[in-house]
Formats: C-alpha cells, structure tokens, sequence
C-alpha cells in the first residue's frame, strides 16, 4: 500500500500532463488540478486519512525544495534585465502584494466575516510556508490559509494567462511578473511551462512578494484592523 501511495502522485501528475499535451488542451485541464482531485477521490474512497498520505509522500517536500531553486537558472539568464529594473519589480511585487490582501480582507469584511477568518485570507498570494508564518502572527487559521494559497495558485495557473490577454496585458515580462506576485510557485511553474523568460520574470515576483509579504501584511491587517473591526 505504502508503494502504491508514494507512486501515485508522479502517476497522476505525468497522466494528466501527458493528456493535456495530446488530448484535453483545455486551460481547465491543469495536470494539478486533475492530480489533487483524483488524489483526493483515491483517499476519500479509500478510507485513507491525508497524514498517513503526507508522511509516506515526505521525500516529496524534499524534492520540492530542489524544484525551488532550480527557478533560479531562467532567473539568472535574464539576470541582467532584472539588475535595470530592480526597483519597477519591487514596486509591481508590493502593490501585487496589497491589491491581493486588501482586496480579500475587505470582502470577507463585507460577506461578514470574522475577525480570525480575516486574518487567515490576508496573505493569499505567497508561497504556502509563508502564509502559514503570517497567518499564525496574525492568529488566523493556518490549515485555512494553506488551502487558500493552493486554490490560489491552481486558479491562477488555470485563468490567469487567459485572463491577462483579455485585459490586453500581452509583455512577457509583465505577464511573468503577475503570475508570480499573484499565483506563487505554482504560478511560476505554468510560466516556465508556457515561456523560459516569463517564468524568469515570474521567479522575480515569486521571490519578491515572499520577501515583502511578511513585511506588509501585518501592517495592513493592522489598519483594517483599526478602521474596520473595531
């Protein structure tokens, strides 16, 4: 069972992928998103508790960390745009950063939401172990923020590039740079998979928004706190 387990991960992943390449060439077709609900369905079905799953799966979380800094090498091909236009990126990533946290706290606000609910929607758009830090400093709930990030990350990889050239943002940079700030690693991933140098530019956000998040979110809860739930 533990074989099977730790084999159905790559299984799924590389079915759905190679589905997608060939036949389901739909943006809704995301190899993740098929992979989670057919995982999830396998271990409904199966009776099988996901801590069990998590602990078989753990080499993964290691494979996951040399994924990570493998986005460095489009990053350091595009080294030299990125050292001219330092300080555009931070300012993108910061107002990424703001426009996705205000713009969830203030609805939840509105759909009457508690303070604590509030709290764990702030860092939205930031890689998983990073919003679970900001949530717990905000006391929110940090398993409900590490589901939000993942629905988050898989929405964005799915209508996020659909929804750029709707909007008649077509640059490579600029589309790398919002899926990035707003869609994290996974996000960033889809960018690498569609262009070498917007997933550069997607690293660059990635990084960023992960510096900067942890920075501003407390601030910014802060005053919402301040203005709206008192």
């Amino acid at each position: 069972m533990s074989l099977l387990l730790i084999a159905l991960s790559p299984f799924c992943f590389f079915t759905f992928k190679w589905l997608q390449t060939h036949y389901l060439k739909h943006s809704l077709c995301n190899p993740i998103l098929l992979s989670i609900a057919f995982i999830s369905v396998i271990l409904v079905w199966g009776e099988i508790p996901y801590t069990e799953f998590a602990t078989i799966n753990t080499a993964y979380f290691w494979l996951l960390d040399l994924a990570i800094v493998a986005l460095a090498i489009p990053l350091y091909k595009e080294s030299r745009t990125i050292k001219q236009h330092t300080w555009r990126y931070i300012l993108c990533s910061a107002t990424g950063v703001l426009v996705s946290s205000i713009i969830a706290m203030l609805v939840a606000y509105l759909l009457g939401a508690n303070e604590q609910l509030i709290a764990s929607l702030a860092p939205n758009a930031v890689t998983t172990p990073i919003a679970i830090e900001v949530s717990n400093q905000l006391n929110g709930i940090s398993a409900l923020s590490a589901v939000i990030v993942i629905c988050v990350g898989i929405f964005g990889a799915v209508f996020g590039l659909p929804l750029l050239k709707l909007f008649g943002v077509t640059h490579i940079s600029s589309q790398g740079l919002a899926l990035g700030a707003a869609c994290h690693a996974v996000g960033t991933a889809r960018a690498i998979e569609i262009d070498e140098r917007m997933g550069a530019f997607a690293s660059v956000s990635l990084v960023l928004s992960a510096i900067l998040t942890p920075l501003i979110i407390p601030v910014i809860y802060t005053l919402i706190e301040l203005v709206l739930l008192n």
